[in-house]
């Protein structure tokens, strides 16, 4: 690899040169005309602005994530319009402090080159760019010693550079000039038999990031090391078939004048699964798969699973937004407001669940080899948009399993999540929603500990303190939902409100042990089989028919027909969870006759017609004792349910809840 050298301005430049057409331009010039304020207190404005810009990049990688994502869009806006080989050369000097990035994208004409350095100035289309705000460029310029520019489209090229911006930014002496465009002969020959393309280069100076810090020497642990950390590594999750399809060529000189170069293709996110110093990973939705297909309770299935899932060193799965909403687990705590926010940015969940947290710091030791305080990959939360991550990870706000932080990287990508200046801080709304999805994805993980490597890197106090929000949890949920149900002298064991779908089979069954609910016979319930649970229907005696006595009671017409045949029955904690089986083929609308749930979600309500069995005379037509919704499909009866919450909430008072179904369902 060529050394880097610095170009000084020409001498002399005659008109009719086009590097001539730079030369003495100011981008911070035009604004000064616009307000109307005298000359002095216009060019501190301007100033103010761009140290405001500059005081957002704290990040080690900021220069290289904002030169990064203006070449990869650069590539897409080329692709957009022509077929050709995208290519991208990533140049190094540690020791001199020097970093290029180039492309052979669209390329720039000279108005777009002229003002791009200006704040909030883009040329960039919003939601199909990764940038587009206008500051990454300005940072780029007056952020550091010097930066030098490079275009070449059909209508020719363009060469220029400036100096000294950050040192005129920060300077409160007027020791420096605002820069403006110099004159260069700068020509890359990465781009020489190039139709198009971009290089922008920067001299670091004694600013951040002093490249020699991170111990990285060589081309393959820059490649690696910017996967994670830039645009480099493209997060892809939402939108399959938009990876870069690139070439990529980094070269690094070390601080001893040693170059290496490293070939990568189709370059996305470092996801950590894909750690070599993990041996055996597998995909929740693979374990789950082999778990449908053994029989027994959950302990049993769990521990007939072969080899292949046993003995875990990590987890991992990725969720589309629609997922998400169907997964009762992931959606459970998710109201409507954040359930909108799922589908306008179209989020994707990415888990990983490792079994000990020393994972993180062998792989970056033994793998990465560079420094170990760098911390790069790790437990935590990682937001991302627009196929990028955006900002440093954050901690998964744990409660009850606090101990797994450490252990479980999550990634939420959006799409148009726009997250403010600097590429930092997203809107709280986004980030609430963000932590949200975290705690729930260690939840799904803490269904399958019992698969991992014994090791969990959590420590004995850890354990006690889980063990002690776990109680804590409880016991707030226990004041704020008490369960309260008695018959005569038998109470209800359960004593909060159901919080999963197992809670909700221990209650259905206690109430049916407690007699509130008669006539259901069950032959089996497992979790193995397609569906869930096999029950008869057995009317035997003229005390189960509706009455005022019998408000849960059945019709004529079912006392008419005695004994059911064997149906199904379906336990849910949500109903909506039951919809999205449907909606994907998982279980047959025709085969389900009775569905147990908690709760009556929105997408219930609004695919269905629902008759209150709890309004009014409604009951007088039931067919099932104790059900309290009958769900319809272009008039004809699919299933009935069992809202356990609604039927309770009959139970303690008849009338107000019988007005509320008559008010939900029949005004």
């Amino acid at each position: 690899m060529s050394t880097f050298h610095w170009e000084r301005p020409l001498a002399v430049v005659e008109k009719s040169d086009p590097r001539a057409m730079l030369h003495g331009f100011d981008p911070l010039e035009v604004n000064l005309d616009q307000s109307g304020l005298e000359r002095n207190i216009a060019q501190d404005a301007v100033k103010r602005e761009v140290l405001n810009i500059l005081k957002s990049y704290t990040g080690y990688f900021d220069c290289f994530s904002e030169m990064l994502q203006n070449a990869l869009d650069a590539l897409d806006a080329r692709a957009a319009v022509e077929n050709f080989e995208p290519k991208l050369w990533i140049k190094i000097d540690v020791g001199g402090g020097r970093v290029a990035v180039i492309d052979n994208g669209i390329g720039m004409n000279l108005n777009q080159v002229k003002f791009c350095f200006r704040p909030n100035v883009s040329f960039k289309a919003r939601k199909v760019s990764r940038g587009h705000k206008g500051v990454g460029a300005t940072f780029l310029a007056y952020g550091f010693s010097a930066i030098r520019v490079f275009t070449k489209t059909a209508a020719g090229s363009i060469s220029g550079q400036m100096r000294n911006g950050r040192q005129w930014a920060e300077d409160h002496t007027d020791s420096y000039p605002r820069p403006v465009f110099e004159s260069s002969e700068f020509n890359p020959a990465e781009l020489a038999n190039e139709k198009s393309g971009t290089c922008v280069e920067i001299l670091i100076g004694d600013q951040r990031p002093q490249l020699p810090w991170l111990l990285a020497t060589s081309a393959t642990q820059w490649y690696d090391v910017l996967r994670i950390k830039t645009p480099l590594g493209g997060i892809y999750l939402s939108a399959p078939g938009r990876e870069q399809k690139t070439a990529v060529v980094v070269e690094v000189l070390d601080l001893a004048g040693t170059a290496t170069h490293y070939v990568g293709k189709n370059p996305e996110y470092y996801y950590p699964h894909e750690m070599p110093v993990l041996q055996k990973v597998a995909g929740i939705s693979e374990i789950e798969a082999a778990v449908a297909e053994i029989k027994g309770d959950p302990s049993t299935r769990l521990n007939r699973l072969n080899d292949k899932f046993r003995r875990l060193d990590a987890m991992y799965e990725v969720w589309s937004g629609k997922e998400v909403l169907a997964d009762p687990v992931l959606s459970r705590n998710l109201d409507d407001d954040q359930r909108v926010l799922v589908e306008k940015h179209n989020i994707t969940v990415y888990g990983c669940f490792v079994s000990t947290a020393k994972s993180w710091s062998v792989f970056q030791k033994d793998s990465l080899k560079v420094r170990a305080n760098a911390v790069l990959l790790r437990g935590g939360l990682q937001l991302a948009s627009d196929f990028m991550p955006q900002g440093d990870l954050a901690v998964i706000p744990l409660t009850s399993t606090i101990g797994y932080q450490a252990n479980t990287h999550v990634i939420i990508h959006l799409t148009d999540g726009n997250p403010d200046m600097g590429r930092k801080v997203f809107q709280p709304e986004i980030k609430t929603l963000g932590d949200e999805l975290a705690r729930r994805a260690v939840d799904v993980f803490k269904r399958y500990l019992a698969l991992m490597r014994e090791d969990t890197g959590i420590s004995n106090i850890q354990s006690s303190r889980v063990l002690w929000e776990f109680k804590k949890q409880q016991e707030e949920h226990l004041a704020k939902h008490p369960l309260q149900y008695r018959s005569g002298d038998r109470k209800l064991s359960i004593m909060s409100e159901p919080q999963s779908e197992q809670d909700v089979v221990a209650l259905f069954h206690e109430l049916l042990g407690l007699g509130l609910l008669q006539g259901l016979g069950i032959y089996a319930t497992s979790e193995s089989e397609k569906y869930d649970c096999i029950f008869q229907a057995d009317v035997s005696s003229r005390e189960q028919l509706y009455s005022e006595k019998q408000p849960l009671g059945v019709s004529e017409r079912a006392l008419e027909e005695g004994q059911s045949p064997p149906w199904v029955l379906e336990y849910k904690f949500d109903s909506d969870s039951l919809i999205a089986d449907f909606s994907k083929e998982l279980k047959h609308i025709s085969d389900v006759r009775l569905l147990v749930c908690w709760a009556i979600g929105a997408k219930t309500r609004a695919e269905f017609t629902l008759r209150p069995y709890l309004a009014g005379d409604e009951g007088s037509t039931r067919q099932i004792f104790g059900t309290t919704h009958a769900a319809y499909q272009d008039r004809e009866l699919r299933f009935d349910i069992i809202a356990l919450q609604d039927l309770l909430a009959f139970v303690r008072d008849p009338d107000g809840e019988s007005a509320r179904q008559r008010q939900l369902y029949l005004s």
